[in-house]
């Protein structure tokens, strides 16, 4: 039976999320040929997501869903007893680093200067 759990982010933008795991010094793989990203859970169970964020023995998968945006989808479990950060903790912490490169790049994209 599979341990993974999703999680719904709400984000769109795949480069401010990448950006926000560089900011919180995570290490992450994303899919750069169309194989998908390995997310690692209980057991040798695996998936393929957009990015395969490392967490050490478990990883959260970033998982791009119907409606254009994306999922985290992890052993939770593994993750908290292993690594000690909660669902709500990754995903908040994730939110807070999101906003920043999010705004940026749109603003830039309409041909603002940002400082």
């Amino acid at each position: 039976m599979s341990h993974f759990t999703k999680c719904e982010l709400k984000m769109t933008n795949l480069l401010a999320i990448k950006k926000a795991l560089e900011d919180l010094k995570l290490k992450f793989q994303y899919d750069e040929q169309g194989q998908g990203a390995v997310v690692r859970g209980y057991r040798g169970d695996s998936l393929k997501a957009a990015i395969s964020v490392d967490m050490g023995q478990y990883d959260i998968g970033v998982v791009a869903n119907a409606e254009g945006t994306y999922d985290l989808t992890a052993d939770w479990w593994g993750v908290e007893t292993t690594q000690g950060t909660s669902e709500a903790e990754f995903k908040e912490q994730l939110y807070q680093r999101y906003q920043y490169p999010n705004v940026k790049q749109a603003c830039e994209e309409k041909g603002y200067a940002v400082e």
